[in-house]
C-alpha cells in the first residue's frame, strides 16, 4: 500500500459519515461544474501535500540507492579488469626485456666483428685475417638481430576502449612513450632489412662465402689487401655498422622506459 492512499483512508476514517456526505456532494458537483471539480482538486493538493512530497522522496531515494549499487557493482568490476590488465602488462614486458637483450647482445656481437674488419681497413689490426677470419666476419656483419615487441594487451586495451582502466596519469604516459618507441625500432630494423637485402646483401655476396664449409677461399686470400681498399668494401661496411649501432641505441633506450614502465607497474 502506497504513501498516499494510507493517508487518504485513515483521513477518511477521521473526518467520519459528515465528510463522507460532502465527498458525495462534491462529486455530483464535480460531474455538473467544472469550477467545483477544480475546487475539489486544489483542495486536496493542499490537504495531501506532504504525502505528495515523501512519496516523490521516496522515488528519489530508491533511485539514488540503485543507481549507487550498479556503480560501486561496475567499479569493483573495472578494478579486477584493471589488475589483470596491469600483470598481463607486465607478463608482455619482460618478455620485451628479454628480446630487448637477445637482439642488444647479438648486436654487440655483430658490431665486435665489424670492428674487426674496420682495423683491417685502416692498417690496425694486430693479427693479419686470414680468408677464414674475414668470412666469418662478414657473415656475423650480416646477420640481423632483431627485437620482437609483445603489444597484444596494450592493443587491447587501446582497441577495446579500456585504457580509462589505467587511472594513473603517469603510467599511461610510460605505456604511449615506451609502445611509441617499440614501434620506432620496428621501422627501424624494417629499413635496415631493406637496405641489407637491396644494398650490402648483393654486394657481400659476390665476393664472400656465406656457408662455413666454403671459408676456405684461396682467391680471397689473395685479394684480402685489395679488397681492404675497396671503397664500396668500405662503404657497405660502414652501413652494416651505422645501422646496427643506431639500433642498438633504440634497444638501451627503450629498455631504460621498459624498466621504469616495469617498476611503475609494481608500484
Amino acid at each position: 500500500m502506497s504513501w498516499l492512499r494510507l493517508i487518504e483512508e485513515t483521513m477518511q476514517e477521521k473526518e467520519g459519515p459528515k465528510q463522507s456526505e460532502q465527498a458525495a456532494a462534491a462529486v455530483v458537483e464535480t460531474k455538473t461544474s467544472v469550477p467545483g471539480k477544480s475546487n475539489r482538486v486544489m483542495k486536496m493538493i493542499r490537504e495531501m501535500w506532504p504525502a505528495y512530497l515523501i512519496e516523490i522522496l521516496v522515488i528519489i531515494l530508491g533511485i539514488s540507492i540503485t543507481l549507487g549499487l550498479e556503480a560501486w557493482r561496475d567499479g569493483i568490476k573495472e578494478k579486477r579488469q584493471e589488475k589483470i590488465y596491469l600483470r598481463n602488462l607486465q607478463a608482455d614486458l619482460q618478455e620485451d626485456m628479454n628480446s630487448l637483450r637477445r637482439a642488444d647482445s647479438g648486436t654487440q656481437d655483430l658490431l665486435q666483428h665489424g670492428n674487426k674488419i674496420l682495423s683491417m681497413i685502416h692498417g690496425e689490426a694486430p693479427v693479419q685475417i686470414n680468408s677464414s677470419k674475414l668470412n666469418e666476419d662478414i657473415r656475423s656483419l650480416l646477420s640481423r638481430p632483431k627485437f620482437l615487441t609483445h603489444d597484444a594487451t596494450f592493443s587491447e586495451l587501446k582497441s577495446s576502449g579500456n585504457l580509462h582502466l589505467i587511472e594513473d596519469p603517469e603510467l599511461k604516459n610510460l605505456l604511449f612513450a615506451y609502445y611509441s618507441e617499440t614501434q620506432i625500432i620496428k621501422e627501424a630494423q624494417d629499413a635496415e632489412q631493406q637496405a641489407t637485402i637491396t644494398l650490402s646483401g648483393p654486394y657481400f655476396l659476390k665476393t664472400f662465402a656465406l656457408d662455413e664449409k666454403a671459408a676456405g677461399n684461396e682467391a680471397l686470400s689473395a685479394n684480402i689487401e685489395s679488397i681492404a681498399k675497396d671503397l664500396e668494401f668500405q662503404n657497405n661496411v660502414l652501413l652494416r655498422l651505422s645501422n646496427r649501432k643506431e639500433l642498438q641505441d633504440l634497444y638501451h633506450s627503450a629498455e631504460a622506459t621498459a624498466k621504469k614502465l616495469l617498476a611503475a607497474l609494481a608500484e
